[in-house]
């Protein structure tokens, strides 16, 4: 079960185990806004009410990162293919990550020593990382193949990048297949009205 942990100033932060969460609170490092009702955590001199949403005491000093891997670049890009702008869904309104593949903008049989140029902004990176790579479903894939989009007569809906701090919760969120109640006080507006397709906006 996970709790969303704010900043001192209220901006979401993380997303962490309530496992965690029950440790800052009882460290007096966090304090909890917003719990489980009727639950709570039991220890033989304890009742603490299970967190659901807790605030941190002190200001966070690294923001939580993303890690590059194809299901947290499929989320960046809202689970929608990066050149039809297609988003595959599951019968139950889920994303169907099954549907999306991960392509390379400037392909890997145009690398040189591991690297590529990105043709819009002429910066060189390796072939794998965030700013070449985007979601695409499997028929652009294969039409695009071993091309760049420009090659392939395509074009990217949106230019892909790294994502910020500030964009690792939505992706996080983007992941879960509901949004608890408790924590909908405490996200922006923007972030409550399906967050997976709003997500495509993080990569432009």
């Amino acid at each position: 079960m996970l709790v969303l942990q704010l900043d001192v100033d209220f901006t979401p932060l993380r997303l962490i185990r309530w496992e965690r969460a029950v440790e800052l609170v009882l460290a007096a490092r966090a304090y909890t806004v917003a719990a489980l009702p009727d639950r709570f955590v039991r220890s033989p001199s304890l009742a603490l009410p299970w967190p659901s949403v807790i605030v941190a005491r002190t200001p966070a000093r690294l923001r939580p990162r993303v890690g590059f891997h194809p299901r947290n670049v499929a989320a960046r890009d809202g689970y929608r293919c990066a050149y039809c702008g297609i988003a595959p869904m599951l019968a139950d309104g889920r994303p169907d990550r099954r549907a999306l593949t991960l392509d390379h903008v400037v392909p890997r049989a145009q690398a040189r020593e591991g690297t590529v140029v990105l043709p819009w902004s002429r910066k060189r990176v390796p072939v794998h990382c965030w700013e070449n790579a985007v979601a695409a479903c499997v028929r652009c894939n294969q039409r695009k193949a071993d091309r760049t989009p420009e090659q392939a007569g395509m074009t990217l809906r949106t230019l892909p990048r790294a994502p910020r701090p500030t964009d690792a919760l939505r992706i996080h969120l983007a992941r879960l297949s509901s949004i608890p109640e408790e924590w909908r006080p405490y996200l922006p507006s923007g972030w409550l009205a399906e967050p997976r397709r709003e997500l495509v906006a993080l990569a432009g």
